[in-house]
């Protein structure tokens, strides 16, 4: 992703057709389906409820001007719960996730690449960590890990400036994991998402 970021600016600067991406955000953890209950076969998580996470993300696009508002990349995206769970005898919960992804993003009413509204679609791969770190003087944990695919959908507006541009957006992310639970086996479905908020820089 360094390197795509990199030729994405060394691109810009000659030929305005690829652009790079940096951005930060927040959003709300999701849990679909029965994941309380593999996460609590997975790590002795008894009431483990999602907290809000912080995100990472750096994309890179080629938006040729002939293609009218549309821009094909790939992108990237950290996101991490921290500790913001206990249980009932002060041990914490963790819950951290990445996930890359082919994705498009297309200006529908400027027809132009970054300026206006937009709405961005990334689908990929990615993977869950979670652990159960328990509060004993041997500092045992529990630790889950699952990989599997991710959808995720953005809407956004872009304002430019000089030489970059700053957008807001929206974002809805659903993925279905596949890991292992020790002691009843492989195939588990760990099955979240997140609704959050990112500031992006395009350069």
């Amino acid at each position: 992703m360094t390197v795509w970021l990199s030729e994405a600016h060394a691109q810009t600067e000659r030929k305005q057709t690829v652009y790079g991406e940096v951005g930060f955000g927040a959003g709300q953890t999701l849990f679909f389906g029965d994941i309380r209950t593999k996460l609590r076969q997975a790590i002795q998580a008894r009431d483990f409820e999602p907290g809000i996470a912080g995100n990472l993300l750096l994309a890179f696009y080629v938006a040729p001007e002939r293609w009218k508002g549309l821009g094909i990349g790939g992108r990237l995206k950290f996101s991490g719960s921290g500790g913001g769970a206990t249980d009932d005898q002060g041990g914490e919960y963790f819950f951290n996730y990445y996930n890359i992804g082919l994705s498009a993003k297309y200006y529908p009413i400027s027809r132009q690449y970054n300026k206006g509204l937009y709405g961005r679609v990334t689908v990929g791969t990615g993977q869950l960590t979670t652990k159960h770190q328990f509060n004993d003087p041997e500092e045992t944990y529990l630790h889950q890990f699952a990989i599997g695919s991710v959808l995720t959908g953005s809407i956004g507006w872009t304002f430019p400036l000089k030489t970059k541009s700053i957008s807001l957006e929206g974002e809805f992310e659903s993925g279905r994991r596949n890991g292992t639970i020790s002691r009843v086996g492989d195939g588990h479905v760990f099955r979240s998402g997140q609704l959050g908020l990112n500031a992006i820089v395009t350069f």
